[in-house]
């Protein structure tokens, strides 16, 4: 049927969650973890007038006047919808309600024309597996509801209207468009259904309103018994509790008023989207919806980096959110590997996600987070808790220096492209080895150990500065990207400067290229956040001059991630360009730092959301949104500038 790769809007309760198109299509849903399994594979619902044949029109699909917003500080969505040949105007709600297993969809209905109408409504929704499975669909007299179900998966579509007909299967999607159901068969093989109410004739200026639940549940009878449960609390209600979750959630949160609405509006929704985000059973941080499924476009994004989570957890304890922050720190002790370190990426309920290769920055990066989140929250039960784990993590980073040049070992680089030995991932590293001996000496155990990863840190910074930096005069030196880099992951290499090298213990060995001096936003994780460099460091300001010089789009503005990028059309990122602003407010140039930051406000959508890119032409926010690690580094500039008197 084909999916939509842009996820306007989300809404969710940490073990839902929603992506709904800027046409109130709700394209994803995510149960009982935000990123697996997911459940739709079309919903449309559809109006028409009973006295005109083949008078259908889909809320979602037409020429209609659509406009989108949530209530303001909450994760409750409104789209308007005007449908101009029913002279209809139909506003639906959509949100997660906090404590229960529902989404609500709620359609407020009026007659804007000057005649009545009889007006009937349908859904006909076709549902999904993530493994090959029969589809079942049925419908249940006693709940009035239509049921999908799978092996340890039932979810329900009920309503608090009387429904008037239903189909299983037969193309339901086309009996819908036609106006009339067959309920023959109330059971069958098949992933999708359609319902049909009637809402008698609505005169004009006149509204009627209907309540749609979807239920889930992984047993059928538990399944009924929430059904009625709902049904029985009413809409209205489940609207106040849900509005008053989200207002109570913003008001732990650290407010900040910048004197500037559309900042406010970008924060508050950075906060409540982290939320959403934050795996309830877990603890484990999305990256982002899902965009693409099929992996058509790219390798996915529906997973938890340790590199996206340590800005994220970082942003989080910036704005308060000591607990999500927490928590995410207890999945990670849940998740390492035995070895000690962390793999490239997972899923929310902590086994390993597809990967190509080791990313050893992430596991710097966790180490770092925990020492950073200590500084925030002063536990010693939060040192003691993660110890253990650090030990067997730094144990493992030891293990894992090239003995030729004492930098880590080959990895995949932060942007997971090129396999080499990178200046993001050694200070990640050396800011792993400097945390994990502030641990061990602020709990006064491993005193040995305190010194031995201090001197590795102070040692592989001077391999950095030996092996990362370029052959120029030392007043001109720039940090290279990378050294023992696979520039050519499928054939041969680029460059004529190459060198074969071991890549594991069985003796296999490949050609690589002996340097990559391609300038990159992520040479700026010497300084921000690693803090392995003061950010007025000789070679530190030379290659921010170069990076400015080299990676800002003329066109719309922003910073481009590296040169010659040319992932999903090569655009500048928001996470590169604020990444910037806070290197310029770490060096005291907050004028600098304010022109990036405002840039990204710029480029948020109407709804406040940030994109990972903008498109390098137009300027408009493209591919995916939100990214959850755009906004931890919008908190993170933010926070940063209300502390240098803000704008």
């Amino acid at each position: 049927m084909g999916k939509s790769y842009i996820n306007n809007a989300v809404v969710g309760n940490g073990s839902m969650l929603g992506c709904i198109s800027e046409t109130g299509e709700l394209i994803r849903l995510y149960w009982p973890e935000i990123d697996h399994p997911q459940h739709i594979e079309k919903m449309l619902t559809g109006f028409f007038d009973a006295n005109i044949s083949n008078s259908t029109m889909w809320f979602s699909e037409g020429d209609h006047e659509t406009t989108q917003n949530y209530i303001k500080d909450t994760n409750i969505l409104r789209t308007t919808v005007k449908i101009s040949k029913l002279s209809l105007e139909v506003v639906q709600t959509d949100f997660c309600i906090p404590d229960k297993h529902v989404l609500v969809r709620h359609y407020s209905v009026k007659n804007i024309g000057a005649k009545s109408s009889h007006i009937k409504m349908g859904l006909a929704s076709h549902t999904i597996s993530h493994t090959f499975d029969l589809g079942n669909t049925m419908f249940d007299f006693s709940t009035d509801t239509l049921i999908h179900y799978r092996h340890g998966n039932y979810w329900a579509i009920a309503s608090d209207l009387e429904v008037k007909q239903f189909q299983i299967g037969n193309n339901p999607f086309g009996s819908l468009w036609d106006g009339y159901l067959n309920g023959i068969d109330s059971i069958g093989l098949s992933p999708d259904g359609a319902l049909l109410w009637d809402f008698g004739t609505i005169a004009p200026g006149q509204e009627k309103c209907i309540t749609v639940h979807l239920v889930f549940s992984h047993s059928m009878n538990s399944l009924k018994d929430l059904i009625q449960d709902v049904k029985n609390i009413g809409y209205n209600e489940l609207l106040g509790f849900t509005k008053q979750y989200w207002l109570d959630f913003l008001n732990i949160t650290l407010n900040i008023d910048s004197g500037d609405e559309e900042i406010n509006k970008v924060y508050k929704r950075s906060l409540l989207l982290f939320k959403l985000m934050s795996d309830k059973n877990t603890g484990g941080l999305l990256a982002s919806p899902e965009i693409d499924e099929g992996f058509t476009q790219c390798g996915r994004y529906a997973y938890c980096w340790g590199r996206d989570a340590a800005f994220i957890a970082s942003a989080l304890d910036e704005a308060g959110l000591f607990k999500e922050s927490e928590k995410f720190y207890d999945w990670a002790l849940k998740t390492q590997d035995s070895e000690g370190f962390w793999h490239q990426r997972y899923h929310m309920n902590g086994n390993l996600a597809p990967s190509w290769g080791i990313q050893i920055d992430e596991t710097g990066s966790i180490i770092f987070g925990m020492w950073q989140h200590f500084l925030h929250v002063k536990s010693m039960h939060f040192l003691e808790k993660v110890w253990p784990y650090v030990y067997k993590a730094a144990k493992f980073l030891e293990r894992f220096i090239d003995s030729d040049t004492g930098l880590p070992l080959p990895s995949f680089d932060l942007w997971e492209e090129r396999m080499g030995e990178h200046t993001y991932s050694t200070a990640a590293v050396v800011a792993g080895f400097y945390a994990a001996a502030n641990i061990a000496e602020q709990l006064g155990i491993e005193t040995q150990k305190v010194y031995q990863w201090r001197n590795i840190a102070e040692s592989m910074k001077k391999s950095l500065e030996v092996n990362l930096t370029d052959n120029a005069d030392s007043e001109n030196k720039i940090f290279l990207r990378s050294v023992r880099v696979k520039l050519n992951p499928w054939g041969s290499e680029p460059s004529s400067n190459t060198v074969v090298i071991n890549v594991n213990p069985k003796g296999y060995s490949r050609e690589v290229s002996m340097v990559d001096d391609k300038t990159d936003i992520s040479l700026l994780g010497t300084v921000v956040p690693f803090n392995i460099y003061k950010p007025d460091h000789t070679i530190v300001r030379n290659t921010v001059r170069k990076i400015e010089e080299t990676l800002l789009c003329n066109n719309v503005g922003g910073i481009y991630r590296y040169e010659a990028d040319n992932y999903a059309g090569g655009n500048p990122w928001i996470v590169s360009t604020l990444w910037l602003a806070l290197y310029y407010i770490e060096i005291g140039n907050i004028t600098k730092a304010r022109e990036y930051f405002r840039w990204s406000v710029k480029s948020a959508t109407s709804l406040g959301f940030l994109p990972e890119q903008v498109d390098k032409n137009s300027g408009k926010p493209c591919w995916v949104i939100p990214l959850t690690w755009s906004h931890a580094m919008y908190v993170l500039v933010l926070k940063g500038l209300m502390k240098h008197g803000g704008f």
